[in-house]
């Protein structure tokens, strides 16, 4: 009797873990992570507050059918789940996974590589970022892949699929793309022009104009007799970055004594606007600067976006290069709402505080310069030809 009742026991277990895993799909993520999402700041504030629940339900169902009718959702089921929470308009919700195997965790393109580049669109051909070499061979009518053909890192074999992107209105369009470490990255209302997937490193001259390796936390260069240069990599608060800073603007505001200064905010994440405050109070009184140039792109994001509005307030300000990140009208407070879905126990990150409602509108948009550069040119040597 005993032992009957160990060996179903042991089968209701067996059939219970079955069913866990039966059910441990893309689509079970997504449930969960509607659920999950009601705990962000933004979800209260833009969505409970506003009586949109059932919006953001017919919007869950709407993601179901895609990943449905996706042969491939199972690769990209993290980008469904970020797409999901981006109708939130809050990029500080994040929902990531760094695989530890990528060769595994991302798809391989099923038919034939075609690199004769029969396609005319504008959206396919051959694309760079850094020493990754990548094929945008179309699909259909809407959708396209992106390819590896050659990359330093033995993880990304020829035919691994770096990219998925899918028109979504006439100009405009959602991008899956994963990321050298595997990381995979939802992004919606893309645009793809002169060769360039926008907000990301991709495109077809394999120039970088747009992009800046700081070497150093903090930069400053005399250029010429007319243009002082400033740059700041990041705007970390950790006790060592905080002595860094404090200890460079008290060795470097004294010398800004040119009627140019470029500020370089290019690829600064962010981290606390207060570092950036000795710079700010020095400007406001430093009547020798005529002009403020401040260099932004994709990847100023955050408290960076912060100090840039808040250096744009000086009416000697301009902005220059193009549109920033669009994570600013949400953060973490003290600290963020983190957790792990429960399926693929994908890492979910959501804000826990609302700044000042003037900031929305940047949100996913991202603050636009007052002058646009493009990537056929040093971007210092644009601002310097701007005189």
């Amino acid at each position: 009797m005993i032992r009957t009742s160990l060996t179903l026991l042991l089968l209701l277990t067996v059939n219970l873990i079955f069913s866990q895993e039966k059910n441990c799909d893309c689509i079970s993520e997504l449930d969960d992570m509607s659920k999950l999402i009601e705990n962000s700041k933004s979800y209260k504030t833009q969505i409970k507050k506003r009586g949109k629940e059932s919006d953001l339900e017919t919007w869950k169902e709407d993601i179901k059918r895609e990943i449905e009718n996706d042969d491939l959702s199972d690769f990209f089921c993290v980008g469904y789940l970020q797409k999901f929470i981006s109708f939130v308009n809050d990029r500080h919700n994040q929902v990531y996974v760094v695989p530890d195997k990528i060769s595994l965790n991302v798809p391989t393109y099923p038919k034939a590589i075609d690199t004769t580049l029969k396609s005319k669109d504008k959206v396919s051909g051959i694309y760079y970022a850094g020493s990754d070499k990548i094929l945008i061979q179309k699909e259909n009518d809407s959708i396209w892949f992106g390819i590896t053909l050659k990359s330093d890192s033995q993880e990304w074999t020829e035919g691994k699929i770096r990219m998925k992107i899918k028109k979504t209105t006439k100009e405009l369009f959602e991008i899956f793309e994963y990321f050298q470490n595997g990381l995979l990255l939802y992004q919606k209302n893309i645009e793809i022009l002169d060769g360039r997937i926008h907000s990301t490193f991709w495109n077809k001259e394999n120039k970088y104009f747009f992009n800046k390796n700081h070497q150093d936390n903090f930069t400053y260069r005399s250029i010429n007799p007319e243009f002082d240069y400033v740059g700041i990599k990041t705007l970390s608060r950790t006790n060592t970055l905080i002595e860094e800073a404090n200890e460079f603007y008290g060795n470097t505001l004294n010398k800004l004594t040119k009627e140019n200064l470029i500020i370089d905010l290019r690829n600064n994440g962010g981290g606390a606007e207060n570092q950036a405050k000795p710079l700010i109070k020095s400007l406001k009184k430093n009547k020798a600067i005529k002009r403020i140039y401040v260099l932004i792109n994709f990847k100023t994001a955050s408290a960076a976006e912060l100090t840039t509005l808040a250096l744009k307030k000086d009416k000697r300000t301009i902005l220059v290069g193009e549109n920033s990140s669009g994570m600013l009208a949400y953060g973490y407070g003290n600290r963020s709402f983190s957790t792990n879905t429960n399926c693929s126990k994908y890492k979910v990150v959501l804000s826990t505080k609302k700044d000042k409602n003037e900031y929305s509108q940047y949100e996913y948009i991202g603050i636009p310069p007052d002058i646009k550069l493009n990537n056929s040119a040093d971007w210092i040597d644009k601002v310097i030809q701007i005189q």
